[in-house]
This record gives structure tokens, sequence and C-alpha cells, in this order.
């Protein structure tokens, strides 16, 4: 298998909500919605998926736990201190309650987490060792 993700997918209690807050919150343009139980938006490398916990269950054939906070999170890079404070403001003034404000963080780096609809986690933080691209791709430094 390559080492690769091609999606990620957030199982939520209501994908319309959950929809809105990126689409209209945040500026994400959906790529396809084909029911109402998933939306599909493309990202830098791969689609990110809101998709409804109901069917994920009836999906996979059992339970979708309700647990979401601190099993997963998911991580948006920015290019600096100042663009996570704008990013932090933008996605709390759409709806996110704030978990941790933008802070300096022990490994180096800049990060501040919110509460994404359906209760995951969003990490909006600044890597000054990580390389963006300009399509926003994520460059690692070379293993050491």
């Amino acid at each position: 298998m390559e080492q690769r993700i091609s999606m990620t997918t957030l199982a939520v209690p209501d994908v319309a909500a959950a929809r809105a807050f990126f689409e209209d919150g945040l500026g994400w343009e959906v790529n396809a919605a084909p029911s109402p139980d998933v939306v599909f938006f493309q990202i830098v490398g791969g689609v990110f998926a809101l998709y409804s916990r109901n069917a994920l269950a009836r999906e996979i054939g059992q339970e979708v736990t309700r647990e979401t906070t601190g099993a997963i999170t998911l991580a948006w890079n920015a290019r600096s201190e100042k663009e996570v404070d704008a990013e932090f403001r933008k996605a709390v003034e759409a709806g996110a309650p704030p978990v941790k404000q933008p802070e300096k963080a022990f490994w180096g780096g800049y990060s501040s987490y919110v509460e994404l609809p359906g209760g995951h986690l969003l990490e909006i933080a600044y890597n000054p060792f990580w390389k963006i691209e300009d399509d926003g791709a994520i460059t690692l430094p070379p293993p050491q």
C-alpha cells in the first residue's frame, strides 16, 4: 500500500449544519453532495468528507461512537502566527466553540483548537519547521 491517505471523513450528527460551517463560515467550496448524508470537499492531496453518523452506522453495520473529542484531531497549518489568529477568529465567528486560544506551543510553534460541528477538534497552528507550498501542501523536513 502506498504511504498516503486519500480521504478523511468526519461522522457528524447533522451534515447540513457541518456543511454550512465549512461552506458559509470558512468559505470552503463543496465539490459534490450526492445525498443529504454526505458532502465532499476537494483539499490539497485528497478529499475531506462529512458523513451522517447514522448513515455510516448503516454502512458498517454497527453503532458509531459518539465520543469524538480527543480520539482524533484535524489540523490546518498557517503560514504565520498572525494567520493563526485570523483563522481562529474566523472559525469562532462561524460558530466553532473555542477549545484553546492561540498561544506559543511547547514544541516551538503556535497553536489553537476549536470544536467543529459534530464534536471533532480542529487545530489551527503555525509550525515554523514545516514548509507550506503555494498550493497549501506541507513538505516535512528530511528524516534525521
